[in-house]
C-alpha cells in the first residue's frame, strides 16, 4: 500500500490499481514538492513529476500476464493436465456473440483464413490474435479450418459460458470452440486444452454412419479401436459429458488423440495420460487412421459386385467379403424371376442377416450394421428353380 513504507512494484498494478493506490499519492507528492519555493524546489517538483509519470506508464504498460492473451507456442501442446470439457448450449454461444471481443479473420502464411476473437478483458493485440491463427492452421487439418470460430476468453469468463469445472467448450451447430487463451492451471497449457477442443471440431466435420462422429470420432479410427463393439458391451459411452462416463466417452477419446496427433508432429516430449481411459491411447496404427481421416475422409459407402448361378447340383454358393470398417453393409440378390432363393449373411457360424427372393419377383435386400467384424460371410441358396444371379455390395 502507498503510504505504508513499503516499496510499490509498478508490474504488478492494473490501471484501476494505479488509478486507486497511486494516483491519491501521486497529488501528495506533487502537493508536498510543490510547497517550498525557489529553484531547488522547482527541481525537487520536477523530479517528483518524472518519476511519477515513469511509474504510471510503467504500471499502464505492464499489464499482468493473467490478463493478458498468451501468444501460443507449438511445443506447449504437451503440457496437458486433466482436461475437462463441455458443449457449449446455444444459450452460451449466444451469450459469446453477445460478448465484447476484438478479433476477426486473419490470413496465415498458407493463405488459410481463420476466425480468432479474444475477450475484451484481453488487451487488443493483433500481432498475437495472428498467432493463435497461425497456431490453429499449425494443426493437422483438412477445410474444416475455415468453418471454425475460436473464442479465447479468461478462465472465469470460459467456465461461465462452458460451465464451472470447464476448461473449453464447443457448438457442433455453430462450429464455436471457446477456451481460455492463457493457461489455466499450471500444468494445463491453453495451447493444449485449445488444441484437444479443435479435435472435437474436427470430428464434427466428419461423417461416421449411423453414427455421429463427434461423438464416436470418425470411421477408420472409430472402428480400429472398435468403438461399436465396446459401446454394445457397454464399455464405451460415446456423448457423455458427466464423470465416470466422461472417460469412457469416445468423442473425448478422440480429441486427446488427436492432441497427441499434433504433440508428435511438433516434436515434443510426451505428457501423462489423464483425460481418458488408457484404451483410448493412440499406438501407431490408430494415430495413421486418425491422421488418414483428418486429411483424407471417409465420405461414402464403397460397392463391390459377384455373381454365380445355381442348380439342382449345386444349390449352394459362398462368399466373403471384407469388412475393415464398421458401418452399415447392404446387400442385394438378383435373379430368375422363376427362381426362389434365400440370401444369408454370416458373422462366423452365426448368422446375422436374411432375405428371400420370392418366385415372382427379381430381387431382394438385406442388411446389418458391421459392429467389429472384420469379415461378413454370404450365402445364396436354391428353394426352386434355377439360374445365374447377381449381388450388388455395399460397405463401409
Amino acid at each position: 500500500m502507498v503510504g505504508s513504507g513499503q516499496d510499490i512494484n509498478p508490474t504488478l498494478l492494473s490501471d484501476s490499481d494505479w488509478r486507486a493506490d497511486c494516483l491519491p499519492a501521486f497529488r501528495v507528492l506533487l502537493d508536498r514538492a510543490a510547497r517550498p519555493s525557489g529553484s531547488r524546489a522547482l527541481g525537487r517538483l520536477l523530479v517528483v513529476v518524472v518519476a511519477a509519470l515513469a511509474a504510471a506508464a510503467t504500471a499502464a504498460d505492464a499489464t499482468p500476464a493473467t490478463t493478458r492473451l498468451q501468444s501460443p507456442r507449438a511445443s506447449e501442446i504437451a503440457r496437458a493436465g486433466t482436461i475437462t470439457d463441455s458443449t457449449l448450449t446455444p444459450a452460451g454461444a449466444a451469450r459469446v456473440a453477445r460478448s465484447g471481443s476484438w478479433g476477426g479473420v486473419y490470413t496465415t502464411p498458407s493463405g488459410e483464413q481463420v476466425k480468432v476473437f479474444a475477450s475484451n478483458t484481453y488487451p487488443q493485440d493483433p500481432a498475437v490474435g495472428q498467432r493463435w491463427a497461425d497456431f490453429f492452421a499449425g494443426l493437422v487439418h483438412g477445410s474444416e479450418l475455415a468453418t471454425v470460430t475460436a473464442y479465447l476468453a479468461p478462465l472465469n469468463e470460459v467456465q461461465g459460458l462452458c460451465g464451472a469445472q470447464a476448461l473449453a467448450c464447443y457448438s457442433p451447430r455453430e462450429a464455436l470452440l471457446v477456451a481460455s487463451g492463457t493457461d489455466p492451471y499450471p500444468d494445463t497449457s491453453a495451447e493444449a486444452v485449445v488444441t484437444h477442443e479443435y479435435g472435437h471440431h474436427v470430428a464434427n466435420n466428419r461423417i461416421n454412419p449411423p453414427w455421429q462422429a463427434e461423438d464416436w470420432g470418425a470411421k477408420r479410427w472409430a472402428s480400429y479401436l472398435q468403438v461399436c463393439a465396446k459401446t454394445k458391451q457397454g464399455t464405451y459411452f460415446p456423448g457423455s459429458e458427466t464423470l465416470p462416463n466422461y472417460r469412457v466417452n469416445p468423442g473425448e477419446g478422440w480429441a486427446e488423440a488427436y492432441r497427441v496427433l499434433n504433440q508428435r508432429k511438433a516434436g515434443v516430449a510426451e505428457s501423462p495420460w489423464e483425460i481418458v481411459v488408457r484404451a483410448f491411447y493412440p499406438d501407431d496404427t490408430a494415430l495413421a487412421r486418425l491422421e488418414q481421416d483428418i486429411v483424407s475422409p471417409w465420405t461414402a459407402p464403397t460397392a463391390e459386385s459377384r455373381s454365380g448361378s445355381v442348380t439342382r447340383q449345386r444349390s449352394v454358393r459362398s462368399y466373403t467379403v471384407a469388412t475393415p470398417l464398421d458401418g452399415t453393409l447392404r446387400v442385394s440378390l438378383r435373379g430368375p424371376r422363376t427362381a426362389r432363393l434365400t440370401l444369408d449373411l454370416y458373422s462366423g457360424t452365426t448368422r446375422i442377416g436374411h432375405a428371400v427372393k420370392a418366385a415372382n419377383a427379381t430381387a431382394t435386400t438385406t442388411s446389418l450394421t458391421v459392429c467389429g467384424q472384420r469379415s461378413v460371410g454370404i450365402r445364396v441358396a436354391r428353394t426352386s428353380g434355377a439360374g445365374a444371379f447377381a449381388l450388388a455390395i455395399t460397405k463401409p
